[in-house]
């Protein structure tokens, strides 16, 4: 919490723009209904919107993750000169928003492990300038021996997500995306800084 207040202004303003992400997909879908129920077709179309979607989610997330990991990292300083792993955080992102997706669509204990096992290699990519794919073999090692403390805090972390996704199912329509996206703002900004938390203090042991 106390990272999370040194820098509240950019951590908000990236959580915002990674949030739009979802709702703006989500708002596709609201506002498309009567193609739905006419178009055989659409199912794939949306498809592909989320799966487009998982690929922002990596742009989006990337500045998310460098601030912060330097909230919580007073030895940390993002570069100009690290963007040109950018492409590696977008395509492991995307990897790992589809598995949790596929995970949780059908059974939703596996998404939350492959959430938990894997969960830190947004910021081995940015600490350590890691292979994409390769960070997601570093995060599960990071985390061996502790996996259930990990649970339990990702679980802990992402109650803060609860008000914005119980107004999404109780208002229909275009205000239960806003709200979803403007109250899962803040929610994302402190579950990144708790997690660029567990990152740093893994990583310093």
């Amino acid at each position: 919490m106390g990272a999370f207040l040194r820098s509240p202004v950019p951590l908000l303003i990236r959580s915002l723009v990674l949030m739009a992400v979802p709702a703006l997909v989500l708002l596709v879908w609201q506002s498309s209904g009567s193609i739905q129920e006419t178009n055989p077709l659409f199912f794939w179309f949306y498809l592909l919107i989320w799966l487009g979607g998982f690929v922002a989610t990596g742009y989006a997330g990337w500045p998310m993750a460098r601030t912060a990991l330097a909230a919580v990292s007073s030895d940390y300083v993002a570069a100009d000169d690290d963007w040109w792993v950018r492409d590696g955080f977008v395509r492991t992102t995307a990897v790992f928003c589809f598995t949790v997706a596929v995970g949780t669509v059908f059974l939703v204990v596996p998404g939350i492990m492959v959430l938990m096992i894997y969960s830190l290699y947004p910021f081995v990519i940015v600490d350590k300038k890691a292979k994409g794919f390769g960070s997601l073999a570093m995060s599960s090692e990071l985390g061996k021996g502790n996996r259930m403390p990990l649970l339990g805090l990702m679980l802990a972390a992402l109650l803060f997500f609860a008000p914005s996704i119980f107004l999404f199912f109780q208002i229909a329509g275009f205000p239960g995306i806003f709200a979803l996206w403007v109250l899962g703002a803040p929610a994302l900004s402190l579950v990144a800084t708790i997690m660029a938390a567990a990152y740093r203090i893994l990583t310093r042991r």
